[in-house]
């Protein structure tokens, strides 16, 4: 790009500036530079090169100063064939084009095909001059004009005003100006509230400057101290030096063009292709999934694998263009598919491209990029064509594109930091969205400005319930579980799982009683011979008093099977008839409450007790008396002091 650049270190408050970029398309030699002097004064063809053979070979910019004091930057391409990858990538970022006409050579091949490229590129206004009139008569003009609204039927010039000029005579010019500020006004100014993306048109060295990088934002702003990432190098540099439309400014945003004194950074580095954006926003992939448009004037069908070259931004790139199937795509058909290519690029969702055959060199076709893909597609696995819908409703919708990332990360809770760059909006927006979305009770916030999709939870929450549900069919007489035992090789996130619990307990799906969680409606009924059998075992424990049996040992005196006096045993221990010691080790509740009696009157006689003392008061045996002696420590009744207990105060 080619344009005047002055010092990037003073900012001043610059003129109003219309958020649109003009630029021009049509084929060689028919006027373009011309047109684009005569409205802006500026030439753009400055390369040696470019006036020794009189053509554009790279791209010109220009800043068009209306009478209303509001300034447009302007676009000039190149219009030979050879150089239509810098004609893309001038294109790409264009809001209104110019299609210029000859009126002495009327539609020609690189008119046809820039009228294509400007059409895959998303643009959606234009004004169409027919240039050279001063070399053609009224039928020529008549004819040329028929001409051109043959080529540019069913695309977005269709009702494009024409406008008859000659850049050569001015004749025209007042209409010109006329028509390009209504088409202005008429289009929206670009967006600047998402993450900050410029695609490299150029990168040159100011002298005393330094290294100058220079593009049309695609989305966001830049502010002059912002650090921002190269692209795919993955380099951080901070931003010293800001000029939009050639003058020294405060930042710069979407549709302007943008000149960035950059710190660290070389000529070597800053290339036509790669990208300067909000760092951690975007990253480079070799498979991007797309929306691709296959243009209707080809002969023969689409292969399902074909070498192309890939142009987004000012990036041109060969690969090859998958369809999801094997069937071949007819012209005039679209389709999702996969652009697989030889080194990654970098695209964000919503980014126009066009593709471009290998060879024979010809323009394709083009479209959105939806995402990136980690891997090649693999066709008939999964559900990748009904993803791509789901994520192309996304591309322009902020609230769609926040769930679907968060829906990405499962039940593991996001950072909002990391929520905003995956959804790929600022972190500002994802705030407000947020707040939105968590009333709305699509999204569940945790502390820490953490977040997960309600359907997350809602999984999990089923899991619980679905484990609860396994556990009292396993164990159909205890009448609850432990949290614990519930968790036994559960995975997730405990602030999850905790979430989950509270969400079931307001549902009143599950109840708690002391520690253990039931589920509503699996309250266990003993049958009359298990209650039988649960009596028969409770009057052994409470015949047993401080010498009770081992269960294991049970069997042999009752009959009953070791299975069903483990889950019995259990049962009377939730229903506090029973309380475990330790291991093998049980009392029933009466005894347990005799063994503190004895021990509290004991210790206001005598202040404290020993382990042999306490054995002997109870008529048992070390095996039972330690495990009483530290169960009434942790009740917090007594305390060891040395081999005594004392009575524990306070």
């Amino acid at each position: 790009m080619k344009c005047c650049l002055n010092n990037l270190s003073a900012p001043k408050s610059p003129a109003a500036n219309i958020h649109i970029t003009l630029g021009t398309a049509g084929h060689i030699d028919h006027g373009k530079t011309s047109i684009v002097r005569c409205l802006t004064g500026c030439w753009c063809d400055k390369l040696p090169e470019e006036q020794a053979r009189g053509m554009t070979i790279d791209l010109g910019f220009a800043v068009w100063e209306r009478p209303d004091g509001r300034r447009v930057g302007v676009v000039d391409v190149p219009g030979h064939e050879r150089f239509i990858h810098n004609m893309v990538a001038g294109a790409s970022g264009i809001d209104v084009v110019m299609l210029v006409v000859a009126a002495d050579d009327g539609v020609m091949p690189q008119t046809i095909e820039h009228v294509q490229i400007v059409r895959m590129l998303g643009v959606k206004r234009g004004v169409i001059v027919m240039n050279k009139v001063d070399l053609a008569d009224e039928d020529k003009r008549a004819y040329v004009e028929a001409d051109i609204r043959d080529c540019v039927a069913g695309t977005f010039l269709e009702d494009a005003p024409m406008v008859r000029f000659s850049a050569k005579t001015g004749e025209g010019l007042n209409d010109l100006l006329t028509t390009l500020e209504k088409v202005v006004d008429a289009t929206a100014e670009r967006d600047d509230s998402g993450p900050f993306e410029l695609h490299v048109e150029r990168g040159f060295v100011l002298k005393g400057l330094g290294t100058i990088v220079s593009g049309i934002p695609r989305a966001g702003c830049v502010k002059l101290g912002d650090e921002v990432e190269l692209l795919p190098d993955g380099t951080r540099h901070t931003v010293k030096g800001i000029q939009t439309y050639g003058a020294p400014s405060e930042k710069g945003r979407a549709g302007e063009c943008v000149a960035l004194r950059l710190s660290g950074i070389t000529t070597e580095m800053a290339t036509r292709g790669k990208v300067i954006a909000a760092p951690g926003y975007f990253k480079p992939s070799r498979f991007l999934n797309v929306k691709f448009f296959y243009l209707p004037h080809h002969e023969r069908p689409l292969e399902p694998r074909t070498s192309i070259r890939f142009h987004v931004g000012t990036s041109d790139t060969p690969g090859h263009l998958v369809l999801p199937e094997l069937a071949r795509l007819a012209p005039g058909e679209e389709t999702y598919a996969q652009i697989q290519l030889s080194k990654p690029v970098v695209a964000a969702p919503g980014d126009f491209f066009v593709l471009r055959l290998l060879s024979p060199v010809k323009t394709l076709g083009g479209g959105t990029v939806i995402d990136q893909s980690e891997a090649k597609l693999r066709r008939g696995r999964g559900n990748w064509l009904e993803g791509r819908m789901e994520k192309e409703k996304a591309v322009d919708d902020e609230s769609l594109a926040l769930l679907l990332a968060l829906k990405s990360a499962g039940a593991t809770p996001c950072h909002i930091d990391n929520w905003a760059r995956q959804a790929n909006v600022t972190k500002e927006a994802a705030k407000a969205k947020a707040s939105t979305l968590v009333s709305e009770q699509e999204v569940v916030e945790f502390p820490g400005e953490r977040y997960i999709i309600h359907e997350a939870l809602m999984t999990v929450a089923n899991d619980l319930l679905k484990r609860l549900d396994s556990l009292h069919t396993a164990h159909p007489l205890h009448l609850g579980f432990e949290k614990k035992d519930i968790l036994k090789g559960f995975t997730g996130t405990r602030m999850v799982i905790d979430r989950a619990f509270e969400h079931l307990f307001a549902k009143n799906q599950i109840t708690q009683k002391q520690e253990l969680i039931t589920l509503c409606g699996k309250e266990p009924h003993l049958s009359e011979n298990e209650q039988r059998a649960a009596d028969q075992l409770a009057r052994i424990f409470l015949n047993g008093e401080f010498l009770t049996p081992r269960p294991d040992e049970l069997p042999a005196s009752t009959g009953l099977k070791q299975e069903m006096i483990d889950e019995l045993l259990i049962n009377l221990r939730q229903r506090n008839i029973l309380v475990e010691l330790a291991d093998q080790i049980l009392v029933h509740a009466i005894h347990l409450e005799k063994s503190k009696q004895v021990l509290c009157n004991h210790l206001e006689k005598h202040g404290r007790i020993r382990l042999a003392e306490y054995k002997d008061l109870l008529n048992t045996s070390r095996k039972f008396a330690l495990p009483l002696l530290e169960y009434w420590d942790k009740a917090g009744v007594t305390k060891r002091v040395g081999d005594d207990r004392v009575l524990r105060t306070g």
